[in-house]
């Protein structure tokens, strides 16, 4: 296992967090000190969690300590579900409610703009296709070779329909291969 140990400034304190084959882990008690939290109570309220037991991690990280580093048994999450776990810590705590308000923001603004973007796209997609419909329409009635062309797109369908009938009866015959 390739690893290897960064830092990060959480509210003001620096979190050690472990980079493990290509995984951030974030061990959860520093950022519970950084809240001003009951570290023990929240620990145990998310290996208690359904969703969260099954991500945890105990992980060994070296903690600076007075001048020295010291190894310590810590409970990690991949860093893919740290937000989601702040988002998860209940309690009237200045720092945490102004962060969760961040990681609500960004989510509604993520979200939010797929959707109405989405929205936006489909009907300016059903838009074209009008148009696209009225012109073919108007192309159909009007213009010689407009009806050359969708004649000659239905030869060709009509050879790739028998060219892919023959490819099947060969595949039915293997010892044309050999």
């Amino acid at each position: 296992m390739d690893t290897h140990q960064k830092f990060l400034q959480f509210n003001g304190k620096k979190i050690v967090f472990l980079s493990a084959d290509g995984t951030y882990w974030i061990p959860l008690k520093p950022i519970l000190q950084a809240l001003n939290l009951d570290e023990r109570r929240w620990l145990q309220k998310t290996r208690r969690d359904a969703f969260f037991r099954g991500c945890l991690l105990n992980m060994s990280i070296q903690v600076p300590e007075n001048d020295n580093n010291q190894a310590r048994k810590m409970t990690c999450l991949p860093e893919k579900y740290i937000y989601g776990w702040i988002c998860f810590l209940n309690a009237d705590n200045e720092e945490l409610i102004k962060y969760k308000k961040t990681c609500y923001e960004l989510l509604y603004n993520h979200f939010h703009g797929t959707i109405t973007n989405r929205k936006e796209l489909l009907l300016h997609r059903s838009e074209l296709d009008k148009q696209i419909l009225e012109l073919k329409r108007t192309l159909k009635e009007k213009d010689e070779k407009y009806k050359s062309l969708q004649e000659l797109q239905n030869r060709r369908k009509t050879v790739s329909t028998q060219l892919n009938s023959i490819d099947k009866e060969l595949i039915k015959q293997p010892e044309l291969f050999q």
